[in-house]
């Protein structure tokens, strides 16, 4: 409002101007204190121009209007401060229990990856002596997105550490000590060099299974093997279901709910002892290689036939047979009736290619996981 008044932009306005804009703003006070305010704010030397610019940052400055800075935050006050972040130079904390430990983990990356390692560190060593720095090293790791910890970094520096002056790597036998899982170099000169015996498991500070652990694993996979002979079943598939992108391992929880799943019973202790046996670095069960142990992933119903008849009588489900397929069709009905299943449902997770055939196994597995 007092702008209107300021033609020139020179932050003054007359005297009458000032008292009537205060008079358009509803501010009224004695003649008294309006003559002092006009004399403080007189900065000419006359007595008829004043200096609203400074009067409007006395009264309305920026910091009592909006409250700018940190005195006018009161969050302080009501909230506890949270504690400063902390960061550190490494991303991750993973250490090793040795250099093979390392180069096992490289190993299965790069062949999960399909990654030649070496193609990131030829182009830094122009004349082909098989030398690098550490900075370089480091680099080509990161081209390659091979994400190491500082204590892998540091013992992977120590274990290649090149003959000459300064902090070099022998980047070409850390490439072929990697590469095995691949390959192996002198199989012209030699076809006696074995190729599968390039190691890709890591531990990284994992528990080794002790003899009650073998024991607790070698009980369990007995029962399992019982059960899953018994029952005819693919037990395969139901360790397929709690694992969605194939890559053939379960966390120990998993495992327990299909374990109780098809039937067999197990404990906390005996879980532990699955997870110090087939567990990986990252503490899930590779169950393909428990189920290989327990040799059930092959099963023939077709074996050949002994005379012998079975004693075995199913406890579990009151299911005496019938003679007629009719009967049976319609006792199967009333079942899938009442519990509201839709058994081509779970048929069609067995034939992916939908030719509408499955074999014997996985058709029993499916009707006993849906009880019928």
């Amino acid at each position: 409002m007092f702008q209107d008044f300021d033609i020139t932009q020179n932050q003054h306005v007359t005297k009458h101007q000032f008292i009537r804009t205060l008079g358009q703003l509803g501010v009224s006070t004695t003649e008294e204190i309006l003559n002092t305010l006009l004399k403080a704010y007189m900065d000419k030397g006359n007595v008829d121009e004043v200096n609203y610019f400074d009067f409007c940052n006395d009264i309305d400055s920026p910091e009592q209007l909006f409250g700018v800075g940190r005195g006018y935050n009161h969050s302080f006050d009501y909230y506890p401060k949270n504690r400063p972040r902390i960061t550190g130079i490494d991303i991750k904390k993973d250490i090793p229990n040795d250099v093979e430990d390392i180069l096992a983990k490289l190993r299965q990356q790069c062949k999960e990856q399909r990654i030649r390692i070496a193609e990131f560190f030829r182009d830094f060593d122009k004349l082909r002596s098989g030398y690098i720095t550490e900075a370089q090293f480091r680099i080509g790791l990161n081209m390659g997105k091979i994400v190491l910890s500082g204590a892998e970094f540091r013992q992977l520096t120590e274990h290649f550490q090149a003959p000459k002056e300064g902090t070099h790597i022998l980047w070409r036998d850390f490439c072929d000590n990697v590469d095995q899982v691949f390959t192996k170099k002198g199989l012209e000169k030699s076809v006696d060099i074995p190729l599968d015996d390039a190691r890709t498991q890591s531990f990284y500070g994992k528990q080794e299974p002790d003899n009650n652990d073998h024991k607790r694993v070698a009980d369990l996979q007995n029962k399992f093997k019982v059960l899953i002979v018994r029952e005819r079943l693919d037990a395969k598939s139901f360790f397929q279901d709690q694992d969605r992108h194939n890559h053939f391992k379960v966390s120990p929880k998993q495992f327990k709910q299909t374990s109780t799943l098809l039937g067999v019973d197990i404990n906390d202790a005996e879980v532990q002892s699955v997870v110090n046996v087939y567990a990986n670095k990252l503490g899930d069960i590779e169950y393909l290689q428990f189920l290989n142990d327990c040799s059930v992933l092959r099963y023939t119903i077709n074996d050949p036939f002994t005379g012998a008849k079975s004693t075995y009588r199913n406890t579990n489900i009151d299911f005496s047979g019938s003679n007629d397929c009719t009967a049976l069709m319609q006792k199967i009905r009333e079942q899938v009736k009442r519990n509201r299943i839709r058994v081509g449902e779970f048929f069609q997770d067995h034939d992916p290619l939908r030719k509408g055939v499955i074999d014997a196994t996985k058709f029993r597995t499916t009707l006993y996981a849906q009880k019928l």
